[in-house]
């Protein structure tokens, strides 16, 4: 990554890269380091012949919230998770035609410790609503660390995880070289 990329400067990026299909609102928080949300919102039906006739509804919502702090630590860390999870449960509507509800915290840091990496990686939180025939709320969390252009993240924040690290390549200048398909013995 470039030298002298600071957190703003990222935060910048991701928002920006976010934009595409997120409604982003910036926030200022004195108790919390947060920083900016972004929510995300789809709804999809089936239907029989003509669209008065649905079968099914079906949404899914995602809650991106951003905490930018210098060095993650594992109390910053709990006390993030627990204003995400606070935060996350209110926005949930689980009624018929819920499917999920994504909840993910994101944090931008300089550096974090061992002890809040592994805790990042180990969290996990799931809720089911009636048995899932409400839908179900999943946590998702990564870090992006910019000292080392590192990227974390627990298993459910995959998808997260992968989309800073091509944030981190792009920023870098690193473009992968993708190969899509051969055609008779070269790779176009």
């Amino acid at each position: 990554m470039e030298k002298g990329l600071s957190r703003t400067q990222f935060l910048d990026k991701a928002l920006e890269a976010y934009s595409n299909w997120y409604d982003i609102e910036r926030k200022t928080s004195i108790n919390i380091p947060l920083v900016a949300t972004a929510s995300f919102h789809e709804h999809q039906t089936g239907f029989a012949l003509v669209r008065k006739a649905e079968m099914w509804s079906a949404d899914r919502h995602e809650y991106v919230f951003i905490y930018s702090i210098p060095t993650l630590d594992i109390e910053t860390f709990n006390k993030c998770i627990e204003d995400t999870r606070s935060r996350g449960d209110k926005l949930v509507d689980p009624v018929f035609g819920h499917m999920c509800t994504n909840i993910v915290t994101l944090f931008i840091c300089d550096n974090a410790t061992d002890d809040a990496l592994k805790a990042l990686k180990k969290y996990r939180y799931i809720k089911s609503f009636l048995f899932s025939l409400k839908g179900w709320l999943d946590a998702h969390t990564a870090a992006v660390i910019l000292d080392d252009s590192n990227v974390c993240c627990n298993f459910s924040g995959r998808q997260t995880g992968e989309f800073m690290k091509k944030l981190l390549l792009r920023l870098s200048g690193e473009q992968k070289q993708y190969k899509l398909f051969k055609i008779g013995g070269n790779k176009v």
